[in-house]
């Protein structure tokens, strides 16, 4: 319809006739043939009478929306041919590829600016596999992202895996080099390894430098850590068990000389057995984490400590392989994990911690075989002093008196600074240079009950000797103040010799 008012120009506004006029009217009146006027007709009925009137009465707007309609058409020509070429790729995938992972293989195709446009894309379409690319037929796509996605599937055509061990197996010029880098791989020495082919340390060195310069070439141009990567069933990292699978027979050079290289985005970790694959920034703040960690983890609460981990750190790695990287440094010794190095008396605290919140009394042997067993109970078959003494004095090192008898850990006091002062400064402004801790307690009695949970004057006792040790000197009742020398040691002697009877003047 368009076609024909541009081409008659002068009968364009005679189309709205056609919507009173008969067939015959219409073509006698306007000087047309008849089928023209059936091909108006059947544009008449799909557009609708009202359209057409609209249409007929105003040409610039026809115009500027055919205009438009041209381009809808061509957008969506174009988009139709994408997705049939994109169709077509997919099809042609290479099948071992579709298990893939596409974020790490992304990471290993072409130029930065298709890898950035690429994981933009697949990440706000949520598209995961390799296998899932088929879902993008179904998708609107943009003009650049369908650039740089025709690319990356033809990238995908060839069975990346296959590649990956045909570039690898050329990186050895002879066979002879790449056996001898493979005894290198397994723990030879340059020494072991000269033998047997019959060459200097030097000649072994040499061939080793050139291959592991091939191979750093090899991780620039390839990246075959990703490759694997995308093949992996971990996430965060690549196992030493998942490149044996994928690489087979090269497995052990290509970990060799992985280690040996200076790639920033493949960072070997022992805890995981394997290659921490791009950003290990969450692995460095894990480590840091790790020095925060405790001596001593109760076994039931590490799940949930794990847990918490992995949220707050955001740690890409599964749960299982969170908690090995926790617990690298711990072992497991009966319901607790240690740290490789903990002291006797580390453990002493523990139980005591967690079984004698209250005080525990010492030097009964009952009670002391008691804690032997809670010992045991928590940590399992450690040595123990076989001398119940022994084990008693160090807990008497590590708590402080409660009771007759009785011992309780620093923890376990509750008092205020405030009234811890207040009582120091009693015992300085006191008239004579020995306390008694019945006095003392029996002055504070009250305040102390209210307000702390020292209830006699043995725990009192305990508490300023843990505090004021330094300050005086304490017996099994009293607490004698130190002679301070606050004045010049001349005046002192004068002083001293004023106060010595006569008989010991003379």
């Amino acid at each position: 319809m368009y076609n024909y008012c541009l081409e008659h120009s002068a009968k364009a506004k005679a189309f709205s006739l056609l919507l009173s006029f008969s067939i015959a009217e219409f073509d006698k009146v306007n000087n047309i043939n008849s089928e023209i006027s059936n091909r108006l007709l059947k544009i008449k009925e799909a557009l609708g009478d009202d359209l057409c009137i609209w249409y007929s009465k105003n040409n610039n707007g026809l115009e500027n929306l055919i205009s438009m309609l041209n381009s809808f058409v061509e957008t969506y020509e174009d988009a139709q041919k994408t997705k049939d070429q994109l169709n077509q790729l997919i099809k042609s995938l290479a099948t071992n590829n579709y298990e893939a992972k596409i974020a790490p293989l992304i990471s290993a195709f072409g130029s930065k600016d298709g890898t950035i446009v690429l994981s933009k894309f697949f990440e706000r379409i949520k598209l995961t596999y390799v296998r899932d690319l088929l879902r993008l037929l179904t998708m609107t796509i943009g003009k650049n992202e369908s650039l740089q996605l025709i690319k990356f599937i033809h990238w995908l055509s060839e069975d990346k895996i296959i590649v990956l061990r045909h570039k690898l197996h050329n990186l050895s010029k002879t066979d002879r080099d790449e056996q001898i880098i493979r005894k290198r791989a397994k723990g030879n020495t340059l020494e072991e390894t000269s033998a047997v082919y019959a060459l200097t340390h030097e000649g072994v060195r040499q061939i080793e430098k050139k291959l592991q310069k091939r191979f750093d070439h090899y991780i620039i141009q390839i990246k075959p850590h990703y490759i694997l990567y995308a093949f992996s069933k971990n996430t965060g990292y690549i196992s030493t068990n998942d490149i044996i699978q994928l690489l087979g027979d090269l497995s052990d050079i290509f970990i060799y000389c992985l280690k040996k290289s200076n790639c920033s985005t493949a960072y070997w970790s022992n805890e995981l057995n394997g290659f921490i694959i791009g950003d290990r920034k969450w692995y460095e703040q894990l480590s840091e984490f790790k020095e925060s960690l405790p001596e001593i983890l109760v076994y039931e609460s590490v799940d949930e400590l794990i847990a918490n981990v992995i949220e707050i750190l955001a740690l890409p790695v599964a749960f299982d392989d969170a908690r090995r990287l926790v617990l690298s440094d711990y072992k497991l010794t009966g319901k607790v994990y240690l740290k490789k190095k903990i002291s006797l008396s580390r453990m002493y605290y523990a139980v005591l911690e967690q079984y004698y919140p209250d005080g525990i009394k010492l030097y009964d042997n009952s009670e002391t075989i008691r804690f032997r067993n809670y010992l045991r109970e928590l940590f399992g078959d450690i040595h123990l002093p076989e001398n119940n003494r022994a084990i008693d004095v160090r807990l008497t090192e590590l708590t402080i008196l409660c009771g007759k008898g009785k011992h309780v850990l620093p923890s376990g006091v509750k008092i205020p600074f405030e009234l811890l002062r207040k009582i120091h400064d009693a015992i300085i402004e006191f008239d004579g240079d020995e306390i008694r801790f019945i006095v003392l307690f029996e002055r504070f009695k009250n305040e102390l009950l209210e307000y702390s949970n020292i209830t006699n004057k043995y725990f009192l006792q305990g508490v300023l000797r843990q505090h004021y040790s330094n300050e005086f000197d304490f017996t099994r009742y009293t607490l004698k103040k130190r002679i301070k020398l606050l004045t010049a040691p001349n005046q002192i002697k004068t002083e001293m010799w004023q106060e010595l009877p006569s008989c010991l003047k003379t």
